[in-house]
């Protein structure tokens, strides 16, 4: 009882968020928490102790087992989806339950106990209380759910139409162009189907409230299991844990797009692709690195290849990390021993394998990317002001355009700041090199390959940040394990935690200055950054300089590692209390994205009075709503999204035929023309001027059903009244039926 009392506090915290919220009833947030924990939780916790065993105590293993129980329910998924079976996927988690409540008793208990000390359950319970209240008060707060809103952030709807379509067909199709394959990274999604088809729970509901939470406080776990069994200290997991959690304060003071990375409302691929990868690293340390492991291991061995193709299904970020981290292993052992290891060297073939084949079927949304040195400096906001360079993401050639033109102090200055500031907490786990341990070499593969990514893959929409995101786990848990190291060196490592905390408020405060500087002109926001940034420089060489004349490095480390780690979160919630709200918005409003009441309330009915399976030809497929021009933004998903039903032709800009033509005619990928003109020209003319034989075409050879005609986006022919059915009108918008 002791020990369960402070995980109350995370769950009256969401209890209290969700009722600030007010559009989720207490029904649906206890059927959802069952769900995962009956579902998912046990099912998967029960199966990963009898393939190993338990890590004695029942926090870590209901960490890793819930990602095992999610692997354990995408196999259910797939297997009942594709027999149409979706409504009986409850047998799927069910059969494990009573499985092991007939043989498998002795693993409802924890038959070794190895309890943590009640500090790092508090740890863990307040970093989760952190995380569920900066999602619930701040980013749902700012993210209503459809109809409910003004403007919806378009990956959002996207996601929710593929969240509609996981819950009808697999392998799916695209929502937006009906009869063509969905190259994506969809796991995550169908994860949300699968909670969709046992809880029965609408996916709007799943996807913009229910489905992040248990995942939130998972990607804690997980990542503080990773950090303590590499340290063998059990403090390092919490201080991953609140290194996760501390950015989020700023939510609770201000609104913002998303939350903090690595975790991610908006990204469920890079949340859901995260656990994978932290569970699959925490295994294959396990297996290749701890000695004495063979009971079970085969079985082990199997649930890793399972997690590390959902990972590579998530997110393509996981697998190069994983791929990196085993060969740089298998690099330094093969250096070290002068012996070849095969063991090793067989698990990076087979995640390579595993990788080759999830890049093949369902890790898409890489067209257009290309190799370019620096690419990621075109994120920041002052890059064009400071260079002059206004070369779009994915294009410019291997060297950054800034760069190659001679612009190197703006460049330098750049590129000083975001390792300095914006990625300070990624360095701090290369204090483990030089460690005479594969672990240590291990870590330093996956952080290697994560800022590899980030510095030489040039993505269209600047993803090549979801790198360093998936690398930051291994980073914490490298730096935990530095500053533990250092922390047993160190007589008084309390104080030591105090000056590393006051240092890191006066860092914080000179990056809010610094971020306060106006834009008067590019030579003075340029030098005023540049100051900011050698001062910044300056005290930390005098500290470092300080401490190895005063203290011998005794904590040196663990006094750098807490200054990287606090800086970050502290500067944004300075900044975030001083200027106050960002968005100056209380809800997310953003013009381009706005989606009128009478188009949500018309979307909503048409997916409460048609078949999962219907068609529907419309004209939405640009936003913001209004006729169709060259140059448009193709990312609408009003009739696939809220409606969640299949389209003939909708919002194409994530498919990869879009992505491939980023920056052909100068436009980005999400203003290129539709690469099924055909479709644009049979929609335009059904709903303008249209003839039988236009409707029946439509009917005979893409399946359409219906027709959501709205008057924003191009005249709708009142011919439309003799040659369908009018089913449904509300304001602008008119719903047809096309006749048999």
């Amino acid at each position: 009882m002791r020990r369960s009392l402070p995980w109350l506090l995370p769950i009256l915290v969401a209890v209290l968020g969700f009722a600030e919220l007010g559009d989720v009833g207490p029904v649906p947030l206890i059927k959802y928490a069952a769900y995962f924990a009956l579902s998912v939780a046990l099912p998967g916790t029960l199966l990963l102790r009898a393939a190993w065993r338990s890590t004695g105590n029942w926090a870590e293993d209901l960490g890793l087992g819930s990602v095992v129980g999610a692997t354990w329910q995408l196999i259910g998924w797939a297997i009942f989806t594709a027999l149409g079976w979706q409504h009986w996927l409850i047998i799927w988690p069910a059969l494990v339950l009573i499985g092991f409540a007939i043989a498998g008793r002795r693993h409802w208990r924890i038959t070794d106990p190895q309890p943590l000390p009640i500090a790092w359950t508090w740890g863990l319970a307040v970093s989760a209380a952190v995380m569920l209240g900066a999602i619930t008060i701040g980013v749902m707060a700012y993210h209503p759910m459809p109809p409910h809103g003004e403007a919806y952030y378009p990956d959002l709807l996207y996601h929710l139409s593929m969240v509609n379509e996981l819950i009808r067909s697999v392998p799916p199709e695209i929502p937006q162009v009906v009869g063509e394959r969905l190259d994506y990274h969809w796991f995550a999604n169908a994860d949300m189907a699968g909670t969709v088809d046992i809880t029965r729970l609408t996916p709007t509901v799943v996807l913009f409230r229910l489905w992040i939470l248990p995942w939130l406080v998972v990607s804690l776990l997980v990542c503080a299991t990773l950090a303590r069994i590499v340290s063998r200290t059990w403090w390092t997991g919490v201080l991953a844990a609140l290194a996760l959690a501390a950015p989020q304060l700023y939510l609770l003071v201000d609104t913002s797009v998303n939350l903090a990375p690595p975790v991610s409302l908006l990204s469920p691929s890079q949340t859901f692709g995260l656990v994978a990868a932290v569970t699959v690293a925490v295994f294959l340390i396990e297996l290749l690195f701890k000695p004495g492991i063979k009971r079970g291991s085969k079985w082990l061995w199997l649930i890793t290849v399972a997690v590390a193709a959902v990972g590579g299904g998530s997110k393509p970020t996981v697998l190069p990390l994983l791929i990196a981290g085993v060969g740089l292993a298998a690099l330094y052992l093969l250096v070290t021993t002068r012996r070849v290891p095969w063991r090793l060297i067989g698990v990076t073939a087979a995640l390579a394998a595993v990788g080759a084949v999830t890049l093949l079927t369902v890790a898409g949304s890489t067209s257009g990317s290309s190799v370019q040195f620096l690419a990621a400096l075109k994120s920041l906001p002052v890059y064009s002001a400071a260079t002059g360079d206004t070369t779009p993401p994915g294009a410019g050639g291997l060297i950054l355009p800034a760069l190659a033109h001679g612009e190197v102090i703006g460049t330098l200055t750049l590129l000083l700041g975001l390792l300095l500031t914006v990625q300070a907490m990624s360095w701090a786990g290369f204090g483990v090199v030089g460690r005479q341990d594969p672990i240590a070499w291990f870590l330093l593969g996956a952080m290697i390959a994560g800022w590899a990514g980030y510095l030489l893959i040039d993505h269209p929409s600047v993803s090549e940040s979801y790198f360093v995101y998936t690398a930051a786990p291994f980073s914490l848990a490298g730096a935990g394990w530095f500053a533990a190291t250092s922390a047993r060196a160190a007589r008084r490592p309390i104080p030591i935690a105090i000056a590393a905390f006051v240092v890191s408020i006066g860092y914080a405060g000179l990056l809010v200055w610094a971020r306060g500087v106006p834009a008067v002109s590019t030579g003075r926001q340029l030098w005023l950054s540049t100051r900011m940034l050698l001062v910044v420089l300056g005290l930390t060489l005098v500290l470092l300089a300080v401490w190895r004349l005063f203290f011998k490095q005794a904590g040196g480390g663990m006094f750098v590692v807490l200054v990287l780690l606090a800086t970050a979160p502290i500067s944004s919630f300075i900044q975030s209390a001083v200027r106050g709200d960002t968005e100056k918005a209380p809800t997310y409003r953003a013009a381009r994205w706005w989606v009128y009441p009478d188009e949500a309330s018309a979307a909503v009915w048409l997916g409460q009075n048609s078949a999962p399976t219907d068609v529907v030809a419309t004209s939405t497929w640009c936003r913001p709503a209004g006729p169709p021009k060259p140059g448009c933004d193709a990312r609408g998903y009003v009739v696939s999204g809220i409606a969640g039903r299949r389209t003939l032709i909708e919002g194409w800009a994530y498919t990869n035929q879009a992505m491939a033509q980023q920056g052909v005619g100068g436009r980005r990928y999400t203003e290129q023309p539709s690469p099924w003109p055909d479709r644009v020209a049979l929609t335009d003319q059904a709903l303008t001027s249209p003839t039988a034989e236009v409707l029946h075409r439509m009917r005979a050879q893409y399946g359409v059903r219906w027709l959501y005609a709205d008057a924003r986006n191009g005249p709708v022919s009142p011919a439309l009244d003799q040659l369908a059915v009018l089913r449904h009108s509300i304001g602008k918008v008119r719903i047809y039926e096309l006749r048999e």
